[in-house]
């Protein structure tokens, strides 16, 4: 992968463009009069709105397109991702293409059997990079995400009878009619994707900060 690798990025290059985003996204800030705050990352840049605050989607797409600007005309070294969040502005070291890469690489996946779903396809969007590795859906809800995951698993054979909605265990049968009798494998032929480990870290991360990653207790 080249560049785009993460393990290839150079701390200073990383340092380098956050600071012209955190920079970019001070500047609008103040420009813009937005009641909004900072907060940086170790490879990642926001601007989130203050508590009971409110950004415009104008403001948002306006300071997005202008840290890429400033971005591409300082020659940022790495892949990165500058984006309207729908409530907030991100800079992000990597992308989505470079996250499926990694994915397609680490699972041995190649890109004509890789399907990115996404809403966010526009260029002040997250999922516009994905567009270089592999087929995509452009989608706009969370219901059409589940149709269109159903309608894979159908043609990969798999029933829905009696199923609201797919599960995990579904995907982990459908892998196999999916690869033409090919597993995703990980470390050897014999071992396999452990749905039930994403299963576990999924619900870790719903307790999870989502502006700085802090672990939080559920209430109910």
């Amino acid at each position: 992968m080249g560049i785009d690798c993460p393990a290839n990025w150079a701390d200073d290059h990383v340092r380098a463009a956050l600071d012209i985003s955190e920079k970019s996204f001070r500047d609008s800030c103040d420009r813009q009069k937005m009641r909004a705050r900072v907060i940086r990352k170790k490879r990642a840049v926001g601007l989130v709105p203050n508590a009971g605050e409110r950004i415009p989607r104008e403001a948002l797409d306006e300071t997005v397109l202008l840290v890429q600007s400033e971005l591409q005309n300082n020659k940022t070294l790495l892949p990165f991702c500058a984006f309207n969040g729908g409530k907030d502005a991100w800079v992000d070291i990597g992308n989505k293409r470079v996250g499926v890469q990694v994915l397609q690489a680490y699972l041995g996946i190649p890109r004509e059997l890789t399907l990115h779903i996404g809403d966010q396809f526009l260029n002040t969007g997250n999922d516009y990079a994905a567009r270089d590795c592999c087929p995509c859906v452009w989608i706009t809800d969370p219901d059409e995400t589940t149709y269109m995951l159903k309608s894979i698993l159908r043609l990969a054979g798999v029933s829905l009878d009696g199923h609201n909605s797919p599960s995990l265990e579904d995907f982990s049968l459908a892998i196999p009619s999916i690869q033409d009798g090919h597993a995703a494998n990980i470390g050897n032929e014999n071992e396999a994707v452990d749905f039930l480990e994403m299963t576990r870290r999924h619900e870790k991360d719903e307790m999870m900060d989502v502006y700085t990653g802090e672990l939080i207790s559920k209430t109910i």
